[in-house]
């Protein structure tokens, strides 16, 4: 199974969009995080310990999840990649089978994630301009005005485990 999932990148300039894509194979079981340097290995550790202590049942697959990230961005910054870390764990969430979504392929998801499962989404009117501009279905967890339609994170992780969204 692959799929890709749109999200963005901030910079002085505002909002870039990147894309994130994956795939699961029949493999060696584990999680891989590529693009994102020494950053990678952290929010892989974060989205593997918030998935256990929901005791959700993850397939023995690897998951190799990537993010693209364009030369013009610069240097990575924490502060910009932490918004990465809820639509990569969308992202494996949705590899491994456990949401109730057929497609991401069309969708921007943004946030940051602690380990306690709280997620803070920073929608603002440029990333939602954003959704506009490239045809995006938004996710997010809070009533937003777009264009392209929103789906609500609530709802989409609401069956499968207690995610704490903040705004």
């Amino acid at each position: 199974m692959e799929t890709q999932l749109q999200s963005c990148y901030f910079t002085k300039k505002g909002p870039s969009l990147i894309t994130l894509f994956g795939y699961a194979t029949k493999s060696i079981p584990g999680l891989e995080i590529n693009g994102l340097g020494k950053y990678g290995r952290s929010i892989k550790e974060k989205i593997v310990f918030v998935t256990r202590t929901r005791q959700l049942q993850i397939p023995l697959k690897r998951f190799v999840l990537n993010v693209e990230l364009s030369d013009d961005l610069g240097d990575l910054e924490s502060s910009s990649v932490k918004w990465l870390e809820y639509p990569l764990l969308l992202h494996y969430w949705y590899l491994a089978g456990l949401l109730p979504i057929s497609k991401l392929d069309n969708c921007l998801a943004i946030g940051s994630l602690t380990p306690s499962g709280e997620v803070n989404e920073p929608i603002t009117s440029s990333v939602v301009h954003l959704c506009d501009e490239n045809n995006l279905h938004l996710i997010a967890s809070r009533p937003v005005e777009s264009p392209n339609g929103v789906i609500d994170g609530k709802d989409l992780f609401g069956s499968l485990t207690e995610l704490e969204f903040k705004s």
